[in-house]
């Protein structure tokens, strides 16, 4: 599923909460006034919900792809909130600006929890998420949406800081288990080029690497 198709699904969210709460009682309130009258089941490929201008403010359907989806809009006809669910199970609830772009998203893909972050132009700006093996990890992107910053902790508690340019990682930084401390110096191609380690006696290595990322020099 591209960006876009995620992003269009998420795009139908929030109101699933509406439907469990504030809807319902309504819906629940009408059978008591007429429960002789009402209807047992209604089949449809897609419901609208309008106003009292007739500007449609709710929309529920299934897409051509399979995505049963949820759709809140404000008064001007712009997709606020949106609840999705794929065919595949993979349900994402997303919030949208007054212009229509996502600014949040909340979705679990492969068993993998995620919130991502969108500036006004829709470009996704932060990432959280937390994998089924309980390896959770912070992203941070820059204006044209490649990722620059990011914190990732491990199952076993090793945490790793990663700093890049436009293109590859930079600068890494991580803590073992044990409590020895890393950093690393990484080339424009991504190859570490020096690095910093200290012990868990306290003994401090400098190491310097070749172009090629093999060690060739080494203090003490």
């Amino acid at each position: 599923m591209t960006i876009k198709e995620r992003i269009g699904f998420v795009t139908l969210t929030l109101a699933a909460a509406f439907v469990g709460g504030a809807v319902s009682g309504h819906i629940f309130a009408a059978r008591t006034v007429d429960a002789a009258n009402a209807p047992r089941m209604l089949t449809a490929q897609k419901f609208m919900l309008v106003d009292s201008h007739g500007k449609t403010r709710g929309e529920f359907n299934v897409t051509s792809k399979g995505v049963a989806q949820l759709g809140v809009f404000d008064g001007t006809g712009t997709l606020r909130a949106g609840l999705g669910v794929g065919s595949d199970g993979a349900p994402a609830l997303g919030i949208y600006g007054h212009d229509g772009n996502p600014r949040i998203e909340v979705g679990l893909t492969q068993s993998v929890a995620r919130v991502v972050l969108f500036d006004s132009s829709a470009k996704p700006q932060a990432t959280l998420g937390v994998a089924p093996d309980g390896q959770s990890g912070l992203g941070l992107m820059d204006k044209a949406g490649n990722p620059r910053a990011s914190i990732i902790v491990q199952p076993d508690g090793t945490p790793t800081l990663r700093l890049a340019d436009q293109n590859h990682g930079r600068i890494g930084m991580d803590l073992t288990p044990d409590g020895r401390p890393g950093l690393a110096l990484l080339g424009p191609d991504g190859k570490t080029r020096a690095s910093i380690t200290l012990n868990a006696d306290g003994a401090g290595a400098l190491t310097l690497f070749d172009a090629a990322g093999n060690p060739n020099n080494s203090v003490p």
